[in-house]
């Protein structure tokens, strides 16, 4: 495309000298394009709405057609490619194939026939504007598109058709303001988003900063919760450990007193434990009607049994009686191993008979029992003192004293036999008497 043509200076002065005449033509022309138009609206049913999208390699044949120099034969040979074809090209792509025709007839070495090759011009380019309706308007306004109207005025005024020279001229000037009030606004655009994206980048700082304080502080809220939630564990941790050491030298001491109190073979009250609880009960029944009797039983010839068969079938024979006796008892009467093969029962409120009638059962269940699994005699027996708490017998040793004068009277009867302390006592009152 030539840079400086005489006949667009003519066109451009135009209004200056023929304002009557142009603006008539103006009309006429408007009304012509206008009709054009709506011919044109009836074919279309639907007007672009967005930017359509425009092939990369034509654009840059777009680029080097508005060069001074050009190959047109290796344009040419570029816009034959298939790709180009009109079934594979959008109608914004054709419209610019139309120009780049055009451009190229323009630019054509051979210009011996100026009028006929503006005309091919003029008819490409009209076929474009045909297309101009299906295409989004603001696209209409860039520059690849817009030299249409350039090159038609340039090839109106060629023709001599000054009027619709200049109506191309008037859309062109139009469209370009257009155009360039559109990149001013999209300029402006992009500045306010920069300036938005700025704003909002320093926003999104902010709370980023915010965000990452909250998160410091809800993790150092965190490590407090779990700081004491180990403190408290640790506390409650070491308060069970002491709990559990403290109920073991509970244990422990219930169990050495309770060993201090038991005898170790047998299970029962031992010697101490004996004395404490007779005081207790010595000490209780004084003041009362009721009676307080003593079982002291003494295991016969029990040296001979650990001589004979040994210290193992003693302590087992043992074991055996003391269980027999309490099988015997009631079940408020008291049993303890006084040493040895000496026993002790405790029997609250038992008169001498109640206290006799138990001690039989005793020695009869003893004396039925069967010891051949232990010994190799069969029959074991024991001697049994029973004595009652007088009046005047104030300690439990003054009582079971008695029960003992009471079981050496039974061993010399012939032992496996019950004898009462009362019994003696009135004896020896008749013997005295």
């Amino acid at each position: 495309m030539k840079m400086i043509n005489p006949s667009l200076l003519i066109i451009l002065l135009m209004p200056l000298f023929l304002p009557s005449f142009s603006l008539a033509k103006e009309s006429s022309s408007a009304l012509v394009v206008t009709e054009g138009q709506d011919n044109k609206n009836k074919l279309l049913h639907l007007a672009a709405v967005s930017v359509l999208p425009i092939n990369a390699e034509l654009l840059a044949l777009m680029t080097q057609l508005r060069q001074k120099s050009i190959d047109s034969e290796k344009i040419e040979l570029a816009l034959t490619q298939p790709s180009f074809a009109k079934k594979t090209v959008n109608v914004a792509e054709q419209y610019l194939l139309l120009v780049a025709q055009a451009l190229l007839k323009e630019n054509a070495i051979d210009r011996s026939y100026d009028g006929e090759n503006s005309r091919d011009i003029i008819v490409l380019l009209e076929q474009a504007t045909k297309l101009s309706a299906q295409i989004f308007e603001p696209q209409l306004h860039q520059p690849n598109f817009l030299q249409l109207h350039l090159i038609l005025a340039e090839n109106y005024a060629q023709q001599g058709q000054f009027d619709l020279a200049y109506l191309e001229k008037k859309s062109y000037l139009k469209k370009y303001h257009s155009y360039r009030k559109e990149k001013r606004l999209a300029m402006i655009a992009s500045l306010e988003q920069s300036f938005e994206v700025n704003d909002k980048k320093a926003s999104n700082s902010l709370l980023a900063s915010q965000n990452k304080l909250k998160v410091r502080r809800v993790a150092e809220v965190q490590d407090q919760k779990a700081t004491q939630q180990y403190n408290f564990t640790l506390i409650i941790s070491t308060a069970i450990v002491f709990m559990l050491l403290f109920f073991r030298q509970l244990r422990i001491r219930n169990k050495l007193i309770r060993l201090t109190r038991t005898d170790a073979l047998t299970g029962l009250g031992n010697r101490s434990a004996l004395f404490e609880h007779g005081e207790h009960m010595v000490a209780s029944f004084a003041s009362q009607p009721e009676e307080l009797s003593v079982l002291l039983l003494d295991l016969d010839h029990f040296k001979k049994i650990n001589d004979n068969f040994g210290h193992h079938a003693g302590d087992k024979t043992l074991k055996v009686i003391s269980q027999l006796v309490k099988e015997t008892m009631r079940s408020r009467d008291v049993f303890y191993r006084l040493g040895g093969e000496e026993f002790v029962a405790i029997l609250p409120f038992a008169d001498c008979n109640k206290a006799k009638a138990i001690a039989m059962r005793i020695n009869e269940k003893i004396a039925r029992h069967d010891f051949s699994s232990l010994i190799h005699q069969s029959k074991v027996t024991v001697s049994i003192g029973v004595a009652t708490m007088a009046p005047n017998q104030l300690t439990f040793e003054q009582v079971l004293h008695c029960a003992d004068l009471a079981m050496y009277q039974a061993k010399e009867l012939g032992r496996n036999s019950v004898v009462c302390y009362q019994n003696i006592a009135q004896a020896q009152e008749r013997r005295d008497n």
